[in-house]
Formats: C-alpha cells, sequence, structure tokens
C-alpha cells in the first residue's frame, strides 16, 4: 500500500481531540483519519510523567504496528508539554503536539505582548507554553492557568450553564483588567468549544485555537515530505478506550463526524508497554 495513503493518527483522553480531527477534516479533507479517544484514563491532566508514558505508548503503539500510521498528533497539551520527547523517542515515526505551532500563532497575533494560556494542571505545572513562547519573543508576558474542573465540565457536555458562563465572564474581566489580549485554548477540550470562549468575550480577545495552528503545521509537514494523500477521500474514524457515552453524544454536534460507528479499542494493546529496573517503559512482546 502506498504510504502516502496511510492514516494520520489523533490521540487524546476524551472529546477534546474531536477538534483536531475537524481542523484536519477541513484542511486535509483525502487524509485518512483516525482517532483514538482514551476516557478510561480521563482526565491525563492530572496524571504524571511516567503514568501519562505507560499509557499513550500503547495507543501509539497500536497507531504504528497496526494502522501503519504516517504521522501522530497528541492532541492533548498535557501530552504535548510533558512527555513528546519521549514519545518521540521511543517511537519511529514523526509525533506532533499543539505546543509549538499555538505558540507561534500567540506570538504573531497578539498585540499588547501579553498572554494567556488556559490548560490542564499538568501543562500548567510544565510550563511549556511560556518557555515555547518565550523562546520566540522573551519580550511577551504569558500567564498559565489551570481549569481542570471546566476541562472535565466540557468533556460531560456539562459547560453551557449560566453558572459556568458567569464565572468566566469574571475571569475575562480580570484577563481585561491585566491587559492580556490572546488566549491560547491551551487544552483541546476548550479548543472544541472556541465559539462558547469567543461569544462571551465578545471579540475583547484574540482566542487561539491550538487544532487549527497544528493542522496548518502538519499540512505543511506532509506537502515538505511528499506524503500528502492524492487519491480517494480518507475515511474517518474514532476508536475508544474506555465509556464512549461522551464521545457519542459530543460527535452529534458535527454533521461530519455523526455519522461515524464508533470502535472499541482492542484490549490486547492496552498492556503493551512495561517498567524495566531503571523505570524506564520499554516495550512488551508484541501481543498475537
Amino acid at each position: 500500500m502506498d504510504s502516502n495513503s496511510n492514516p494520520i493518527g489523533v490521540i487524546d483522553s476524551g472529546v477534546g481531540g474531536l477538534s483536531m480531527v475537524v481542523a484536519l477534516d477541513r484542511l486535509l479533507s483525502l487524509e485518512e483519519i483516525v482517532y483514538v479517544a482514551d476516557p478510561f484514563y480521563f482526565p491525563y491532566g492530572e496524571k504524571d510523567k511516567k503514568e501519562l508514558i505507560h499509557i499513550v505508548s500503547s495507543l501509539i503503539s497500536y497507531l504504528n504496528e497496526v494502522l501503519k500510521a504516517k504521522l501522530i498528533i497528541t492532541a492533548c497539551g498535557t501530552i504535548s508539554s510533558n512527555c513528546l520527547d519521549e514519545l518521540s523517542a521511543l517511537f519511529q515515526l514523526p509525533i506532533i503536539g499543539i505546543i509549538d505551532p499555538a505558540s507561534k500563532e500567540a506570538v504573531k497575533k497578539t498585540k499588547t505582548g501579553k498572554v494567556i494560556v488556559l490548560a490542564t494542571s499538568a501543562t500548567v505545572k510544565s510550563g511549556t507554553f511560556r518557555k515555547h513562547i518565550q523562546r520566540i519573543d522573551s519580550s511577551i508576558t504569558v500567564k498559565e492557568e489551570a481549569w481542570p474542573e471546566f476541562v472535565e465540565a466540557v468533556e460531560k457536555g456539562l459547560h453551557q450553564t449560566d453558572e459556568w458562563e458567569k464565572w468566566i465572564r469574571t475571569q475575562f474581566i480580570r484577563f481585561q483588567k491585566e491587559n492580556f489580549d490572546t488566549i491560547i485554548m491551551g487544552c483541546t477540550h476548550f479548543a472544541l468549544i472556541s465559539t462558547f470562549f469567543q461569544d462571551i468575550s465578545e471579540s475583547s480577545f484574540i482566542i487561539i485555537n491550538p487544532a487549527l495552528a497544528t493542522a496548518q503545521e502538519v499540512k505543511e509537514y506532509l506537502k515538505k515530505s511528499n506524503l500528502l494523500n492524492q487519491s480517494k477521500v480518507g475515511k474517518k474514524r474514532i476508536i475508544v478506550r474506555g465509556n464512549s457515552a461522551n464521545l457519542q453524544k459530543t460527535i452529534q454536534n458535527f454533521s461530519n463526524l455523526k455519522k461515524i460507528n464508533i470502535e472499541a479499542f482492542p484490549e490486547k494493546y492496552s498492556e503493551k508497554f512495561s517498567i524495566n529496573t531503571q523505570g524506564l517503559f520499554i516495550p512488551a512482546s508484541t501481543p498475537t
């Protein structure tokens, strides 16, 4: 099979990664996209680095070995900020995160030189967005805030309440008083509802959707590497490890996704990696 027609793999803990599927479908409609969601281990944002590598390695291994993905996107701020280098070292295929593309976009668009990052606790703790942005332009002020309770509300589809809207408006007023003009959706759960943020902010902020920024970078990478699929339109697949109820509910909001038949992640790949005596994750024998 022509490797150009191999799929693009997308991974995340829950519904947030759908924002990446939508963005890829918009920019790369001919590509086959396989989204592996992992609500079994949701939320990623409260887990430590070692545990994350263990959890995510089985998903990447499946996409790499079984589905022969030509590229994988970690559509998750937590993975992208905490263990992208380690995962890239474990697997011999391109793995792209959301941090760098979103950071570049924020630097390009901010007028006041003050950027807010809304993300998970693990992403904020890592400081990766701040490091990336200030590496590009050291004069930019970056403030990172963890909103774990709101991540959970979005995952369950419970974010559109008067209480949450009021709470977010209060945070936005605080940001304005501090002269921040750009907000990065540092978690793809937030990217999934970026229009919700835009409506509340009433255009007071530049909202950076990392899914769109990353999809553009993926397109440029595939073009440069001569890996663009030029054949028939690729199909979209959603594979879920754990309870798929939230995914089933969320995809009904997207006309181009709601007809997708959600598949179950093969259990034999879930324990594919083990820990050696140095505390490093190593591949176990390939399951049969």
